[in-house]
């Protein structure tokens, strides 16, 4: 039997050991010769838990945080059990999970960031699929009766936006993705670049058809090393 086990690979999580508890996980996986299949997936949001461990027993994702490479060989003594000095609980059923309703960032903390399968199965490419069936002005339309707004602080209608690039003559028109997130204290954007880069990258694309653009760019700022690797390796991916 190979067990699951999930650990962030996101800058919150690396920036306090992740790297090092995922080498003790698997040099006791091997130790031990217990089979388990690591997935460094997105954080959760949960940053004072990490490096959070999520085990599946019995298709449920059980937390255990914040862990230490230290605190590892007990996790297999025990089991993967509620007997460990750091589990927390079924994830889901943590209160500042509990309380949410996840739309953004649904696939984040949940999937691996760079499996095209993983993505797919949990919604991904729906919105493409049906994008793809229809002309540029459906596409808008949609989008405007959905009522859908910009994450940033304006709040401004994507409709106008992509109906007023949809209908500015030009031969060339491009996506531009604004991942600087320059405002103090927000990660909102890195976490879901981190954790679920596909989402942006359909998203563009989905852009791209409704407006006639050809070609993209994502602006990203250099103090996310880690936001730009998945974004190269995503996109890598998707050409694929």
């Amino acid at each position: 039997m190979t067990r699951h086990i999930f650990l962030p690979d996101d800058t919150c999580a690396v920036s306090v050991g992740a790297h090092a508890v995922a080498d003790a996980l698997r040099t006791e996986s091997r130790e031990r010769n217990v089979s388990i299949e690591l997935i460094r997936n997105g954080s959760r949001g949960m940053c004072w838990l990490e490096p959070m461990v999520e085990v599946d027993l019995e298709g449920q994702r059980h937390a255990f945080g914040p862990m230490t490479p230290g605190d590892v060989p007990e996790l297999f003594e025990g089991g993967f059990s509620e007997t460990h000095g750091k589990y927390i609980g079924p994830t889901e059923k943590v209160p500042y999970l509990a309380k949410q309703t996840r739309i953004t960032f649904a696939r984040v903390g949940v999937v691996d960031p760079l499996s095209p399968e993983a993505y797919e199965a949990h919604g991904g490419i729906v919105g493409l699929r049906r994008a793809l069936s229809m002309c540029p002005e459906e596409i808008v339309d949609v989008v405007t009766d959905s009522g859908l707004r910009g994450r940033g602080g304006a709040a401004f209608p994507a409709g106008i936006k992509w109906r007023t690039v949809l209908e500015a003559p030009g031969d060339m028109k491009y996506i531009a993705c604004n991942a600087d997130e320059g405002d103090s204290g927000t990660f909102s954007d890195r976490m879901l670049m981190e954790g679920d880069p596909f989402c942006l990258i359909e998203g563009m694309v989905i852009a791209g058809l409704a407006v006639g653009a050809t070609q993209g760019y994502i602006y990203l700022r250099s103090e996310y090393p880690l936001a730009h690797q998945k974004l190269n390796a995503a996109i890598e991916i998707a050409n694929e």
